[in-house]
């Protein structure tokens, strides 16, 4: 992938946690996980129940990480 910043290649990896990965507009002030019933919130992982992973790419040059919750990790 290329980064949508600079143009140069991304390096393929992927974003764990111990918790369910989730996009949210506003933080949570307990943090479990995504309880938002507006919709606004997304789960961005898959296997959650045995280890949040997110498909990512990263851009050294630019520091920054897209998470592509589209793709089965």
């Amino acid at each position: 992938m290329k980064c949508p910043m600079c143009s140069r290649d991304m390096k393929e990896g992927v974003v764990q946690s111990s918790r369910t990965i989730f996009f949210t507009p506003k933080a949570h002030k307990f943090f479990m996980s995504p309880d938002d019933a507006s919709g606004d919130e997304i789960t961005l992982s898959q296997h959650n129940w045995t280890r949040p992973t997110c498909k990512a790419y990263h851009c050294q040059k630019c520091k920054k990480v897209i998470i592509d919750y589209d793709e089965e990790v």
